[in-house]
């Protein structure tokens, strides 16, 4: 555990957190490539369903299942 730089009371942040936001931010950036892919498929086919919707979804809920997990996390070793 070990503050964080910048804050100004001693958030602590373990290494599970430091896992979990490194797998958010993979996370995110996985989504927004695939917003990305998805904007330019409809330019695409304007009337059709894009091909990996699903993989988009999942990648939603995943992000919404870390963000939950880091948010558990955090408030637990930061008393709030």
């Amino acid at each position: 555990m070990h503050a964080a730089a910048g804050a100004t009371m001693a958030e602590v942040i373990t290494r599970e957190m430091e896992q979990l936001r490194h797998m958010i931010a993979q996370t995110v950036a996985k989504r927004e490539s695939l917003k990305k892919e998805m904007q330019a498929w409809f330019e695409q086919h304007p009337s059709g369903r894009f091909e990996r919707s699903g993989e988009l979804m999942l990648t939603d809920s995943t992000l919404s299942q870390l963000d939950t997990h880091y948010k558990r996390l955090w408030d637990f070793h930061n008393n709030r």
